[in-house]
């Protein structure tokens, strides 16, 4: 196969001037400080003195690592190392920015900051391209995803409308009035319950049967407090599709 970037192929060092990578285990020279690591690769990106006096403190604040900046790496941690990296990848303020695994070893704190920075570099226009099996990363963070099964893509698209395509069931919430059974609610369908606590009520149904059950409902003195489609997750929909049965 063939990949391009900038219409360029990606075997032309000039397709990758304005891309920046992190791979899934980043290895750096370990007696350098994160200060000096940073100002090496904005050598090499031919970034000058003076313009590195002002992007690499700021590089350090970002990733929150301005504590450790005069630490050797090898002292680093896992999720330092991955922060260090992500800083890295910004060294040249790249507009395309590939991660392998980008939260892989991060702390809660460490997933929070980087989640963050996701989304001040998506509002800066920064396009973010990440693999990840940390599946509620890709809700959490994405706009469009891809579903690799076997080395096949499977899936392309919106996250929106991969969690809601085709997914006629809804889930209502109720109250009915006190000493009312539920269970002598005439329903129409398929009305599970998914939970209860005293008069309030949450029912499974479906669009078919969603008139009649809110007839139903005003008719035995209840309301209805919210009504919202089923959604599907991730895991659900990558298992489905990795079987080759998707609903």
């Amino acid at each position: 196969g063939s990949a391009w970037l900038y219409n360029k192929p990606v075997r032309d060092p000039a397709s990758r001037v304005s891309v920046g990578y992190l791979p899934e285990n980043p290895s750096f020279y370990g007696y350098l400080s994160l200060l000096d690591l940073l100002s090496l690769v904005a050598d090499i990106r031919g970034i000058g003195k003076r313009e590195q006096k002002e992007q690499i403190p700021y590089l350090v604040e970002l990733v929150g690592l301005e504590d450790a900046r005069k630490r050797q790496v090898k002292t680093f941690s896992k999720g330092m190392i991955q922060r260090a990296g992500i800083a890295v990848a910004l060294v040249s303020d790249p507009d395309l920015l590939i991660f392998d695994e980008p939260m892989s070893g991060l702390d809660p704190f460490g997933r929070d900051l980087v989640a963050k920075l996701f989304r001040e570099l998506q509002a800066k226009g920064k396009t973010i391209f990440f693999s990840t099996h940390i599946l509620p990363d890709i809700e959490a963070l994405c706009d469009r995803v891809g579903i690799l099964v076997d080395g096949q893509l499977r899936y392309v698209g919106s996250v929106q409308d991969m969690l809601f395509s085709e997914e006629k069931t809804l889930e209502m919430t109720i109250r009915l009035p006190l000493g009312t059974e539920i269970e002598k609610v005439p329903f129409r369908g398929t009305s599970r319950i998914l939970w209860k606590k005293e008069n309030i009520y949450r029912l499974e149904t479906n669009e078919e049967d969603l008139p009649y059950n809110i007839e139903e409902i005003s008719c035995s003195g209840g309301s209805i407090i919210k009504i919202e489609r089923k959604r599907r997750t991730f895991e659900e929909l990558y298992k489905e599709l990795a079987s080759g049965n998707p609903k």
